[in-house]
């Protein structure tokens, strides 16, 4: 980060010129940077109305969506204060010579946006999981709820804490400090070990359940290979710090492994039926070619 501030930043005789910070980005990787932010963010949406129209959240692990949250909101973070003297040069230059420096940037606080909604979801439907029977069902889904709200409450606590200290610490020591440098470093590093826990817990409930239940295979689908050029982009095009992209490099590991998963087993379940069926139509056969020996033994009599 120290070499986008301009020198002699302390100075308050300087003019500061930031908009040395600006990344020179052709048409055609403008075009690339705007079409993959839109793309990756309504890659959500598909998964948002899944869990709305079923109003059910089975398959979905709420410890993998709370990392998930946090994970992109430290990301966010991370280059929101990685980009600040680019943001400072748009008051320089204007909007339009600037905006395509910070593509990057709004991709990653857009995907933690829309994303936002899902946690909202999982609490909303909770009790909708599945029917209870029992008293002993009824205890353990209390229990299963309780806990799904104190981690909700507790990602939304950090959201609100790590804001307030970043915005102070920007405020007083300034965006090229070494404290806005390292807070950033931190953040986007926590971001990086989050994800490589954060699908654990998605990856064990989809083993569990043996399918996709209420994850939607279409959000996967779209944003496995659509993470693959959009990492492309942050580390070639937008030359983004590697403690921004490390992040969603991890991260697309570990989705390829949960849509590979969720193929597995949907091809599994559909052989299984299949087999089911043939052997159904077997049985049937039998009783009938029993019925017809004895009609055919009746009438030789």
């Amino acid at each position: 980060m120290a070499d986008e501030c301009p020198p002699d930043f302390y100075n308050p005789s300087l003019h500061h010129e930031y908009d040395m910070s600006l990344v020179s980005m052709s048409t055609v990787g403008t075009i690339m940077g705007i079409t993959i932010g839109i793309l990756s963010m309504l890659s959500y949406l598909p998964q948002i109305i899944k869990i709305y129209n079923k109003k059910s959240i089975r398959g979905l692990n709420i410890i993998y969506i709370c990392f998930c949250t946090t994970n992109q909101f430290y990301a966010a973070s991370n280059a929101v204060i990685l980009n600040l003297p680019k943001m400072m040069a748009c008051a320089q230059v204007g909007f339009f010579k600037c905006y395509s420096s910070l593509l990057a940037m709004i991709q990653i606080c857009g995907l933690w946006a829309m994303f936002f909604p899902i946690p909202l979801l999982f609490v909303l439907f909770h009790n909708n999981r599945e029917a209870v029977t029992n008293e002993i069902q009824f205890r353990k889904k209390k229990i299963e709820f309780r806990w799904t709200v104190v981690l909700f409450i507790f990602t939304i606590l950090d959201v609100v804490v790590v804001s307030f200290v970043s915005i102070l610490a920007i405020a007083i020591q300034g965006p090229c400090s070494p404290v806005a440098r390292n807070l950033a470093i931190v953040l986007g590093f926590i971001s990086g070990m989050i994800v490589i826990f954060q699908w654990m817990p998605q990856l064990y409930s989809t083993y569990k359940f043996k399918g996709a239940g209420s994850i939607s295979v279409i959000t996967l689908v779209i944003q496995a290979p659509g993470g693959l050029v959009n990492l492309a982009f942050l580390i070639f095009v937008s030359k983004e710090k590697f403690s921004t992209w490390f992040s969603f490099f991890t991260n697309n590991v570990q989705l390829f492994i949960l849509l590979s998963m969720i193929i597995y087993y949907h091809l599994k379940s559909k052989k299984k039926k299949k087999t089911s069926i043939t052997d159904d139509v077997d049985s049937n056969k039998i009783p009938l070619l029993d019925s017809e020996l004895v009609t055919d033994n009746k009438i030789i009599d």
